[in-house]
C-alpha cells in the first residue's frame, strides 16, 4: 500500500499512471464482493409456505450468500458546530458522527421463492401477522438478530481491499409486495431489503476472520466439472 501511494504521488499534474514501470499504479476496481452470514436466527419453525420448511442454519447462510447481488454499506455523516466571528466570518468544529443503521442488500430470487421463505419467516418470528405478538420461545435480540461479513478484493477474488462486519442484522420489511403479478411483464426478481445494523466493525479482527470465510472460486468450478465426469 505504501508503494502504492508514493506512485500516485508522482504524477500530481496529469494523473495518468499507466505504463509497465514503477509510475504504474493499480487503480481500485469495483463489482467483486462477497458476503458470509455468520450469524442467522432458528428459523425452521416460523416457515410456513413453499417447498423449503426445512430450513436449517447452513441453508439459510448459503441461500443468502449465493443470492446476494448487491450491498450498500451506510455512511457516517460529522455533524459540526458554527461559530459566527466578527463581520460575518465562519468557523465550525465537529460535535459528533451519525452512522445511519440500514444495510441494503439485494437477492435474486429463485424457484420455490427460498428468499422469501427466509425473509417471511425471520419478520414472522419477531412479530407474527395474525396476532402481532412474537412466537418466539424466549424473546431476545441475540436469537432473532444476525451477524454478516461483507468485503471486496481485487479482480483475483482473494486479495480483501475494503472488509466490514455487520452485527445486529434484521429485515426491516417483509417483501410480500414483490410478488404481485403482471400479464404484460416477464422478468426475473431481485429484491431489494433494507436491514437493522447495530455495527460495522472495521478492526482487524473483521479482515482476520474473513480469511477463513473466502470462496474457492475456480477450484470450487474445477471440483464441480470433475464429478461429472
Amino acid at each position: 500500500m505504501s508503494n502504492s501511494f508514493s506512485a500516485v504521488s508522482k504524477n500530481t499534474f496529469s494523473r495518468k499512471w499507466a505504463g509497465s514501470d514503477a509510475s504504474a499504479v493499480d487503480p481500485y476496481i469495483s463489482g467483486y464482493f462477497f458476503t458470509h452470514f455468520a450469524k442467522v436466527p432458528d428459523l425452521g419453525s416460523f416457515v410456513k409456505t413453499g417447498s423449503t420448511s426445512a430450513l436449517n442454519d447452513r441453508l439459510v447462510k448459503d441461500v443468502l450468500k449465493g443470492a446476494c447481488l448487491a450491498v450498500t454499506i451506510p455512511g457516517g455523516t460529522v455533524n459540526r458546530a458554527e461559530f459566527t466571528g466578527l463581520g460575518g466570518v465562519r468557523w465550525a468544529v465537529p460535535t459528533n458522527v451519525e452512522f445511519d443503521n440500514t444495510v441494503t442488500f439485494r437477492f435474486l430470487e429463485f424457484a420455490t421463492l427460498p428468499v422469501f421463505d427466509i425473509l417471511h419467516a425471520w419478520v414472522r418470528m419477531m412479530r407474527d401477522y395474525q396476532y402481532g405478538t412474537s412466537d418466539m420461545p424466549t424473546y431476545t435480540k441475540s436469537a432473532y438478530a444476525g451477524t454478516a461479513y461483507y468485503w471486496t478484493t481485487q479482480p483475483d477474488g482473494k486479495t480483501i481491499e475494503y472488509y466490514a462486519c455487520l452485527s445486529g442484522l434484521f429485515p426491516l420489511k417483509d417483501p410480500t409486495d414483490q410478488y404481485g403479478g403482471d400479464l404484460t411483464a416477464y422478468d426475473k426478481l431481485e429484491i431489494d431489503v433494507d436491514f437493522n445494523c447495530d455495527y460495522i466493525w472495521h478492526e482487524p479482527w473483521v479482515k482476520t476472520n474473513i480469511g477463513g470465510y473466502l470462496p474457492e472460486g475456480k477450484n470450487e468450478i474445477t471440483t464441480k466439472y470433475d464429478q461429472g465426469k
